[in-house]
């Protein structure tokens, strides 16, 4: 949903950041430039820069908006084990960067920055201690891990490949006549035994039970 277009005396932070990520919502990242974003609002160029001093800043900014989306804990999760909140968080990433697709590559590429993005990440490991986490010197990268499969997963789900990516329906079928255990590994996908929501919960339950 497009934002609504402010006076100049009400251009703010959060609307930039929210039209930005709209421009981006039909716009490749490639496409973006700060003199469009200022166009699309009907302003200057400069109005922007003043908020954000370069397109980095406003890319971080855009980060930070995405996380504030995604990691938000349901009140209704309050019985819940860590385990189960976790699932809950990854699968709301999930959704809110398959709403954003375009942002894909900004959220995999810029780490936490922000005083925002440490704040929520300390509320959220805050709850889950609470509810039974315990945090070791693996800990982070065990986090780092549950998130790099959730953007994995939608990169796969979301972005379509350019050129090649086709298999050759004889050829697979050929490998498959051949080769039982290429048969037996193959199958599941060719009849759509599951559906994308629960390949994603086995890959998360893989690792969450693996935890240590």
């Amino acid at each position: 949903m497009k934002p609504v277009k402010p006076t100049k005396d009400t251009l703010s932070r959060s609307y930039i950041l929210q039209a930005a990520l709209a421009f981006l919502d039909r716009e490749n990242l490639q496409n973006f430039t700060m003199r469009k974003l200022g166009s699309e609002m009907g302003v200057s160029p400069m109005a922007v820069y003043r908020y954000f001093p370069n397109q980095g800043a406003l890319f971080d900014g855009l980060v930070e908006l995405i996380w504030q989306k995604a990691l938000i804990m349901k009140s209704n999760s309050k019985n819940s084990s860590w385990q189960e909140q976790a699932i809950s968080l990854m699968s709301q990433l999930r959704q809110t960067l398959s709403d954003h697709p375009h942002v894909l590559s900004l959220i995999s590429t810029h780490p936490l920055v922000t005083q925002s993005e440490f704040i929520l990440a300390e509320k959220i490991l805050t709850n889950l201690v609470e509810k039974g986490l315990e945090i070791h010197s693996t800990t982070v990268f065990l986090i780092n891990s549950l998130t790099v499969y959730t953007l994995g997963f939608v990169w796969a789900e979301a972005v379509e490949p350019k050129d090649g990516g086709e298999v050759d329906p004889k050829l697979l079928k050929d490998l498959q006549d051949h080769s039982d255990i290429l048969d037996q590994l193959m199958k599941p996908i060719q009849n759509n035994q599951f559906t994308s929501d629960q390949q994603f919960l086995m890959g998360i339950n893989a690792i969450l039970n693996g935890w240590e």
